[in-house]
């Protein structure tokens, strides 16, 4: 049996943050039939050191997605570093556009007190879009809505701008935290030498972290903040 029927939208900011944050659990889910819809909504990244030219950068966004068998990426072209300039009407009716169209049960997105601004305001505005249902009689709310962890960003922000990272929902990923890594192997540059949070020491050593806490070998982390039911 499938469960073609739980399509998870994972909303992030920038290329290789739904990896980050999601690659191992959303390649379990996706062994399982689900499907795994990102949503991108800075996909040149053009302020990004060291990046490669936008068609290689695409190519390895595709590249990751079929690693861990995500659906084909919707690629934003929100401005990079800039996303706090935007109003956030015009971020939240995007990311409801998605919405509108693939009919989520889940939404994953990003922590709001995580170091990026982008990813702050994405956080900010994929909360409000997460309310689409109450607001639509022709749209279904959302079975749940929750924060990821995603490394260089959630575990660098700074105590005192919002409540920190307090993860109460875990993933078991042992059959798939090799996946994760070698999907965002995909991204040119990205991942780094250890101890950079992007290094293959690390994300291990994150993943078995939130394994001990949980009782897995390995797991992936999140911060349920809305559940509609069982």
């Amino acid at each position: 049996m499938t469960n073609k029927s739980i399509l998870n939208l994972v909303v992030v900011a920038h290329p290789d943050d739904e990896v980050l944050g999601f690659g191992a659990t959303g390649a379990a889910l996706a062994s399982k039939g689900e499907l795994i819809q990102p949503v991108i909504l800075c996909a040149s990244a053009d302020a990004r050191r060291d990046r490669p030219p936008d068609p290689d950068l695409h190519d390895d966004i595709f590249r990751a997605s079929e690693e861990i068998c995500f659906c084909t990426p919707v690629l934003g072209s929100f401005p990079n570093l800039r996303m706090n300039i935007i109003p956030h009407l015009e971020l939240v009716k995007f990311i409801e556009n998605q919405i509108e169209v693939f009919r989520p049960k889940r939404i994953f997105t990003h922590h709001p007190r995580d170091l990026n601004d982008d990813h702050v305001c994405v956080a900010k505005a994929a909360m409000a879009a997460a309310r689409l249902g109450q607001r639509r009689i022709d749209v279904s709310m959302i079975d749940s809505l929750h924060f990821m962890e995603v490394p260089s960003a959630t575990d660098w922000g700074f105590p005192g701008h919002s409540t920190p990272f307090e993860p109460n929902l875990f993933i078991d990923v042992e059959n798939t935290i090799e996946r994760k890594i070698q999907a965002l192997s995909c991204y040119r540059k990205v991942m780094r030498k250890p101890p950079h949070p992007r290094s293959r020491e690390v994300l291990l050593g994150i993943a078995a972290y939130r394994g001990g806490q949980s009782g897995y070998r390995y797991a992936e982390a999140f911060q349920t903040v809305f559940q509609n039911g069982l």
